[in-house]
């Protein structure tokens, strides 16, 4: 009998048994890689959030930093983000379309308030936003297209060094602002120009046209708009002008302006984690390399200037915004509402710096002659600039009043009046300029810009391919315009250098694009480690040429001799430089004994543009590294004097208690007065009290600025141009009668006496001819019969 074994398997009368596979539980299903890729950026975010509130926090009360930022979410940001992403045919990333969105929002809120004022709606003018969230929301193509995901989202190490980035300037002035005393609580702590602001801030809170308010009548015919922008937040808020011009209305400014510098860096150098990043730092806080440890060369960084300039801080933003979309346009890579958008941003630049339209004009202009050679004609980028030039015609008549503001073509003037000029030159006959220390000045000043922008060098070797991109060339045109303002040009406070500054968001990311190409060219994903190595050791070089130098003797002596020989100037720039070559080779050396890929010559050239960058950040990375709270000297003449907490109470009370078309007049005229003269930059009654003045400061006027421009004297050391004017308003304080104090109300329209005792006499038959209606030790205030 057969033996019976089974069935195998492949039997057809028993057929396989599959196994039932498990079903995947819910957690295995999740994308955990993409989850924590997320939360990762996030988390970054998170820490630059707490960063800002923290910052916001040390001067500013919680109530105000909410209604701040609440506006900022909603009122600007998310508004603007909207319609930019309606505009754009992109949606590259969040960082983009954030920072790009919240200079949208800015820039028509400006033009909004601009267009209401003249009616009287300034209060109402932040509700151009609830229009654009309702069409948005009900429009189902709209709302799909403002929903869309990004293209290219950014790698959270990216994420993390662009926060990290953007909280550097960040923490450079807010950590520094909150170590010294609270606005106008210490007389010894005192900055007129922020006063000056603040002053126009108020008059753009009511007048239309915008007006001096610290000398009655005067017009001001400047860059304005940042102020406009400053009083619509204060209708919008209810926020004071004091916390929004001081403590914290800048600082979401300047982190949308240092996003937007990724943002362009990233047109350039395409998908870099660390180019946009590297951008931000040299533009924000670097930028300079310093070599002389006594000695210190002018600094272009934007915490150098963007805190005591806000105009410069809404300029520098705005024109990288524009920087952004003209590379766009340029490269064919734009919809229909990308012309719209670049019209209105470049609008509201008109009138937030002066020097913003004309950079860009000068970009498009250099396109244009590049084309020709080619034998094409760049007709896009004539058309646009074009349309800018016209709008920029308009402002010279709208918002310039067709004034220079003292702006005059002196070449090569710049660099004897900023770095190390007054320690090279040697006495002229006659006055003039030792124009051998004005080469050396102006010699170390470009070595110590050029050697921190080191990516730039990079261009000069690789024109012929950049030469085929128009949106490189435009860039390029900007920065060449820029620098040729600040050495070409003079004017009142070497304002000329704000053709350079306003320029150096874009010198920035031409730079870290030409450091990026090096790199790039390696075909290394381990390029990093040179990237990383060379910046750090960039810095390390540095300080130590800076101890070699330190150490030598004479080293902080100047450098002109009593004999009239100069020593000590080449030496620094020898040892700092050798110390960046021999770092260079060192990288270079160990990157190919790891058998990496890469030309040696490349690698060495690449590491020492990123070391000459590299080298900026050491300075700035210290002084932050040092901060803390120092006590002020005791009172002299040597201060700019500023109100004490009585005065600005004083101040506030007028606020309080009158209206806003009554006049005040004072005896209180300079910030400074001593033998050399008065510095007649005394702007704080006007700026707090929210009200005209007769005559309190005279700085910055439009007719100062004509006059040094005829004169070629110190703006802040002219007399007041009226003397009948000023002659009868001191009298109702020093030498008061029924008669004066008449004059005063009937025929200069006066309503309000803010008496300052510290600044002059005040007689005290004011109390019989006038009702004393505020009394403190420092401060009276009279309300004229």
């Amino acid at each position: 009998m057969p033996t019976t074994t089974g069935v195998t398997s492949s039997s057809p009368e028993a057929p396989e048994r599959e196994t039932p596979r498990p079903m995947p539980s819910l957690v295995s299903l999740l994308p955990w890689r993409a989850i924590g890729a997320a939360a990762v950026k996030v988390a970054g975010g998170i820490a630059l959030a707490w960063l800002v509130i923290w910052l916001m926090a040390g001067h500013s009360t919680g109530d105000n930093i909410v209604a701040l930022l609440r506006f900022w979410v909603f009122g600007i940001t998310l508004p603007g983000t909207l319609l930019w992403r309606l505009a754009s045919p992109f949606r590259h990333n969040l960082i983009e379309d954030f920072a790009a969105g919240s200079l949208v929002g800015v820039s028509l809120l400006i033009l909004v308030y601009l267009a209401v004022a003249p009616l009287g709606g300034q209060q109402w003018a932040w509700l151009w936003a609830a229009p654009v969230l309702i069409v948005v929301a009900v429009v189902p193509t709209w709302r799909r297209r403002c929903l869309s995901r990004v293209e290219r989202p950014v790698s959270p190490l990216t994420a993390w060094l662009v926060a990290i980035a953007c909280a550097a300037p960040l923490y450079a002035i807010g950590r520094y602002r909150n170590l010294t005393p609270a606005p106008y609580t210490d007389a010894r702590s005192n900055a007129p120009d922020m006063a000056f602001h603040q002053a126009l801030a108020a008059s753009a809170k009511y007048d239309v046209p915008l007006q001096a308010p610290y000398v009655n009548g005067e017009r001001m015919d400047y860059h304005y708009f940042w102020h406009q922008f400053t009083a619509a937040t204060s209708w919008a808020t209810g926020v004071n002008l004091t916390e929004l011009v001081y403590n914290i209305g800048w600082i979401p400014l300047m982190l949308a302006g240092c996003a937007l510098i990724y943002a362009l860096t990233d047109r350039v150098a395409p998908g870099s984690r660390w180019a946009g990043p590297l951008a931000i730092a040299v533009a924000s806080i670097a930028g300079t390399v310093d070599v002389y440890p006594a000695v210190r060369l002018p600094t272009e960084s934007l915490i150098s200037y963007d805190w005591g300039s806000p105009t410069q801080n809404l300029g520098g933003a705005l024109i990288t915004l524009l920087a952004l979309i003209g590379v766009d346009l340029l490269r064919g890579r734009s919809g229909p509402g990308t012309w719209i958008l670049f019209v209105v941003i470049a609008a509201a630049a008109s009138g937030s710096k002066a020097t913003v339209l004309p950079l860009i004009i000068c970009g498009l202009g250099l396109v244009v002659f590049i084309r020709l050679l080619y034998g094409r004609f760049a007709k896009g980028a004539l058309l646009i600039a074009a349309v800018l030039g016209g709008i920029f015609l308009a402002a010279i008549v709208v918002v310039f009043g067709n004034k220079s503001s003292g702006l005059a073509v002196r070449p090569w003037i710049t660099f004897a009046k900023v770095g190390i000029y007054p320690l090279v030159a040697k006495p002229v006959e006659g006055g003039g300029f030792d124009h051998g220390a004005m080469w050396i000045s102006g010699i170390t000043m470009c070595l110590g810009l050029l050697l921190g922008s080191a990516g730039l060098l990079v261009l000069l070797g690789t024109a012929a391919r950049w030469f085929r991109d128009p949106g490189m060339i435009f860039l390029v045109g900007i920065s060449i315009a820029g620098f040729g303002g600040l050495v070409l040009t003079d004017q009142p406070g070497t304002s000329q250098l704000y053709f350079h500054r306003t320029a150096v968001p874009i010198i920035a990311a031409l730079a870290a694009a030409g450091a990026w190409m090096l790199v790039f060219w390696f075909a290394d994903r381990r390029s990093g480690l040179v990237v990383s190595a060379s910046l750090l050791g960039g810095a390390g070089a540095t300080a130590l040429a800076r101890a070699i130098v330190k150490a030598q003797p004479g080293a902080g002596t100047p450098f002109l001799k009593p004999d009239g020989q100069l020593t000590g100037l080449i030496a620094p720039w020898s040892w700092t430089v050798g110390l960046l070559i021999v770092l260079a080779a060192l990288v270079t050396t160990v990157w190919k004994l790891a058998r990496r890929r890469g030309r040696p010559t490349r690698v060495a050239l690449a590491s020492f543009v990123l070391a000459g960058m590299g080298a900026g950040l050491l300075l700035p990375v210290q002084a932050m590294a040092n901060y803390h709270r120092t006590d002020l000297a005791p009172l002299s003449d040597d201060y700019k004097l500023g109100p004490s907490t009585t005065q600005t109470g004083a101040a506030l009370w007028l606020k309080d208690h009158t209206a806003p078309g009554e006049l005040i007049a004072t005896n209180a005229h300079c910030t400074l007065k001593n033998t050399t003269g008065c510095d007649s930059r005394h702007f704080w009654i006007a700026a707090l009290s929210e009200r005209h003045v007769l005559v309190e400061g005279w700085g910055y006027t439009n007719t100062i600025n004509e006059l040094v421009a005829s004169t070629g004297m110190s703006p802040n050391g002219l007399p007041f141009w009226d003397e009948q004017k000023l002659e009868d308003n001191d009298r109702a304080f020093t030498t008061p009668t029924r008669d004066n104090l008449r004059l005063l109300k009937v025929e200069y329209g006066v309503r309000w006496l803010y008496a300052d005792p510290t600044q002059t006499v005040v007689s005290a038959k004011l109390d019989t001819l006038a009702r004393l209606r505020f009394r403190s030790s420092d401060a009276l205030i009279y309300e004229l019969p």
